[in-house]
Formats: C-alpha cells, structure tokens, sequence
C-alpha cells in the first residue's frame, strides 16, 4: 500500500537494539533492497511515524466538507447526518481495535505515495461510501442495546 515516486513499493523492515531489546520498524523502498542503500532517494522512514500521518491525513479528509457532501450524495443520506457521524471519527478511532483500524484503512485508502518531501494519500473510488453506509446504517430493530 505506501509506494515511493518511482511507483516501487516500500516494505517493512526492522532492527532490535541487542542491549535492551526494543524493537524498530521502518519502511525501506523496495529499490534500496534490490540495487543499494539510498537508491531510492528516501530515507528509512519509521513505520509508527509514517503510519500516524497517514492516519491522521485521512481522518482530517474524512471530516472534511466535500468529503462529507460527496459522500451524502453517494449514499443519499442527509449530509447533516453524515457531517456528524464523519466528526466522530476521531473520537471512535481510539476505540477502535487495531485490526478494525486496518481494516477501515485498506477500505479507504488505495495508495500512499511517499516522496522526499510529501506524502499523498489515493483514496479507493468507493471507500467513503462504504465507510458511511457502515457508520450511518441504523441500528437492526431486533438489537438490544447493552
């Protein structure tokens, strides 16, 4: 999912620390791997950082209004309805288990295109209108509230 500028996927790499046996994560450009270190031109970029801009890009796009209005139109939903339930986000986003972040992340996002100095997120062309319909669909009659 997170290429570099030459279109060449970058990929998960990590080091311990053998005196205290923390772990790092980084993503290196597939092409550093192959040719040599710094092929690329980027940097190893550590994962938790890169990973956290990402997740917080999408989620300032998601509360965004054209999102909220291309979204409404979509779906054909209220736009006021989903204007609230996309500024949730941020505050369900916590709450959310790791692997449904994932999931809500590969739903949305098509590509991540890292180059030197920026880092463009491509959205799925029906991602949003999943998300919404799944966070704006009323609860079943038959549930019972806990």
């Amino acid at each position: 999912m997170v290429f570099g500028e030459d279109g060449r996927a970058l990929t998960t790499w990590s080091s311990t620390k053998k005196k205290n046996g923390k772990r790092y994560r980084y993503y290196i450009s597939a092409r550093d791997t192959k040719e040599f270190a710094g092929a690329s031109g980027l940097p190893r970029l550590p994962a938790a950082e890169l990973e956290a801009v990402v997740v917080e890009q999408l989620r300032a796009i998601l509360r965004s209004p054209p999102i909220c209005q291309k979204a409404s139109e979509l779906c054909n939903i209220d736009e006021a309805k989903v204007t609230v339930a996309l500024s949730q986000i941020d505050e369900v986003w916590e709450q959310l288990f790791p692997n449904e972040q994932t999931r809500i992340v590969q739903l949305l996002i098509k590509k991540v295109i890292v180059t030197p100095s920026s880092i463009d997120i491509r959205l799925r062309n029906n991602g949003i209108e999943k998300l919404v319909l799944e966070i704006t669909d009323p609860l079943d009659e038959n549930e019972v509230a806990a």
